[in-house]
């Protein structure tokens, strides 16, 4: 079972159930639908700290992901509004505008990674 980090602020929104999916840079080995993991969080400082699960998942999902300033392009389509907001909610932000600074400050933009929707064990 593959462990995946998540930061503190998307804690809460993983154990209630509300965060489901998650968006990050293209690993070397892209995850697979079906394949199990366990959503953790560090209980203090990464590394020098033991790690909580928050929940065990199966991906449901995998698809290439583009972050610009101007949209979003999700698997070769461009998104329209009502679905940017739609992402941007379900990954845990208030919308675009806090997802969009968030991936700028983090990641810089044009981000490119891949979005991963998972269900429960």
């Amino acid at each position: 079972m593959r462990v995946r980090l998540f930061k503190p602020q998307f804690a809460p929104m993983v154990l209630n159930g509300t965060k489901r999916q998650t968006i990050r840079p293209t690993p070397k080995r892209l995850p697979q639908p079906g394949d199990l993991e366990s959503w953790r969080q560090w209980t203090g400082l990464p590394y020098r700290s033991k790690q909580r699960e928050l929940v065990q998942v199966r991906i449901k999902e995998v698809q290439r992901i583009v972050i610009r300033d101007g949209g979003m392009v999700l698997a070769d389509k461009f998104l329209s509004v009502p679905e940017i907001v739609k992402i941007a909610t379900a990954d845990g932000f208030l919308g675009w505008p806090d997802f969009l600074g968030w991936f700028n400050f983090t990641h810089g933009l044009p981000f490119t990674g891949i979005l991963i929707k998972a269900e429960d064990l």
